[in-house]
């Protein structure tokens, strides 16, 4: 009896171990993550803004950090930064210029930030969904909160010198758009060849001919 419950309790001293060892490589990941993908500014009102700087920050923010009252941002129809304008307990209230502050941001952090202006979505946390198989910081929107106008050219200077001194042109460039229609085009052309494929192995079939394919998942 005794060597059964010294047994148990290193079983789950160990288990403890291992769990503890999870969350603290979790943690460390996630300040990771936060150090090399997020950029954390402050709006006009005080509230805390953060910026995703790639995909992976991106997609950090909008299913790890955005909670509650937060507000999602993301500039309409183009690749660019999520933002997230915080909204908790104990900190200021987002007012309608910190909201405007942050449409601008999601526009001057996109692909649409040579543009005068452009629509940004505005969600709210709950709504935000990672849909199966997407790539790493897509998401997908069950409802909208409201669509604003932002200005890229109205974003504080320094972060405008902050770019250019950077030598950065964007992190979510043009040029992922073209890799994803290449993809989606490839993607096509296997399907139309497989089709091909299986209606001359159907026309074979029906003239007694061997069945071959040229195609193979």
């Amino acid at each position: 009896s005794s060597s059964s419950s010294s047994s148990s309790s290193g079983k789950q001293q160990q288990h403890q171990q291992q769990k503890g060892s999870r969350n603290h490589n979790n943690n460390k990941k996630s300040r990771s993550v936060m150090e090399t993908g997020v950029r954390k500014l402050l709006s006009p009102g005080g509230c805390v803004v953060l910026v995703g700087r790639n995909r992976r920050g991106n997609e950090y923010l909008s299913l790890n950090v955005a909670r509650g009252n937060d507000i999602w941002m993301h500039a309409r129809g183009c690749p660019g930064a999520h933002v997230i304008l915080q909204n908790r307990r104990g900190s200021p209230k987002p007012s309608q210029e910190c909201v405007q502050f942050c449409a601008n941001l999601a526009v001057f952090y996109s692909d649409a930030r040579t543009e005068r202006r452009a629509s940004v979505t505005a969600a709210e946390p709950k709504h935000i969904l990672k849909p199966r198989g997407a790539p790493l910081g897509a998401v997908k929107l069950r409802e909208e909160l409201y669509t604003i106008v932002g200005m890229p050219s109205d974003v504080p200077d320094e972060l405008k010198a902050a770019r250019e001194e950077s030598g950065l042109t964007d992190e979510f460039r043009a040029s992922d758009k073209a890799k994803h229609r290449k993809r989606t085009k490839a993607v096509a052309k296997q399907q139309q060849e497989k089709k091909r494929a299986q209606a001359k192995a159907k026309r074979k079939r029906r003239s007694g001919g061997p069945v071959t394919s040229a195609y193979e998942d």
